[in-house]
């Protein structure tokens, strides 16, 4: 696509975007920290704690959006 090409958007599908991205983003970070907890250093984070809480995150927010629930998000991202 090319840059000068304007693009409008929705307002409804920007606010579900920057929902989907907080809670993915936000998801990650407490999961690869719980994860890490249960983990032989407790204080430390690693990248394999992230990649596994990327999946459980991807699955969460597939939930979120296959269910359409992104009132109450949008409402905490705003």
């Amino acid at each position: 696509m090319s840059e000068n090409v304007k693009l409008r958007i929705d307002i409804e599908a920007a606010k579900a975007l920057i929902q989907w991205k907080a809670q993915f983003a936000d998801e990650v970070c407490e999961r690869a920290k719980e994860l890490a907890i249960q983990s032989d250093q407790p204080d430390y984070v690693t990248l394999l704690h992230y990649k596994q809480a990327a999946e459980i995150a991807l699955q969460s927010l597939s939930n979120t959006i296959r269910n359409g629930d992104t009132t109450d998000a949008v409402r905490n991202a705003a």
